[in-house]
């Protein structure tokens, strides 16, 4: 009976291990989708942004109608009008990338802070030859 108890307690701590060790390595692939899914929702919304920018610009400007037209942005816009709304809720901005606030009044896509154009620190300037 003992050898019984023995043998059905390791195989009861061996399958918990077993366990614990797939449930890490779940939670390491979804940690490195999670990223990538912070990622798609920022370009995402960018580019509606930028579209309702630009169909905001078409009546005004023959460049910006030219974009419309070929990029059939008013069929988008008929297809999914509450993402092009300008005065839609926006869902939150995730805490772990930070983000620029973008200016209400043009209505500006966030700057993500690696796009930003700004020299590196500490670079030798450049001399005269």
């Amino acid at each position: 009976m003992l050898i019984f108890f023995l043998g059905a307690g390791t195989l009861a701590i061996y399958q918990v291990m077993a366990m614990e060790d797939r449930l890490d390595e779940v939670t390491r692939a979804v940690d490195q989708i999670d990223s990538k899914v912070k990622r798609a929702q920022y370009e995402k919304n960018k580019f509606y942004s930028l579209a309702s920018d630009i169909l905001r610009l078409a009546p005004k400007d023959t460049n910006a109608d030219k974009i419309v037209h070929d990029f059939k942005l008013r069929e988008m816009q008929a297809a999914q009008p509450t993402l092009f709304n300008l005065n839609a809720p926006t869902t939150p901005l995730p805490t772990s990338i930070p983000l620029v606030p973008s200016s209400v009044e043009t209505n500006a896509a966030p700057v993500h802070p690696s796009m930003i154009n700004t020299p590196p620190i500490n670079t030798p300037s450049p001399t005269a030859k």
